[in-house]
């Protein structure tokens, strides 16, 4: 089932609009088991062979780094901003790994971003 469900997101939906709705045909899965069921090998796998996809961990991560971040340009010593996970992965999936050891601040961007595809 678990499989059944990636392959769901890799391929998606289409999206649709009944009257004045729009419904998006794309999908969010939260994989959830104990330790050792093989649930950080699925992830990987399904980054690797998606077109537009991004792996990272919770442990790591920050809102910054998953939406944008600015930086300097060691070339030409401008300000130029840096695309983030989420923005790589746009039409494509991230896959993010150990969600639970994430800030409260770094999920709650992530809330609206899978709720809005934005």
């Amino acid at each position: 089932r678990v499989r059944g469900g990636l392959l769901c997101q890799l391929f998606s939906g289409s999206n649709k609009t009944w009257e004045r709705t729009r419904v998006r045909g794309e999908i969010n899965i939260l994989l959830c088991g104990d330790p050792g069921v093989a649930k950080s090998q699925l992830l990987s796998f399904v980054h690797k062979i998606a077109p537009r996809g991004i792996y990272t961990s919770g442990r790591g991560s920050s809102s910054v780094g998953l939406t944008a971040y600015v930086v300097r340009d060691a070339d030409s010593g401008e300000m130029v901003l840096e695309s983030g996970a989420l923005v790589l992965s746009d039409k494509g999936i991230c896959c993010i790994d150990e969600f639970d050891k994430m800030s409260d601040s770094t999920k709650s961007v992530l809330h609206e971003v899978m709720e809005q595809q934005t």
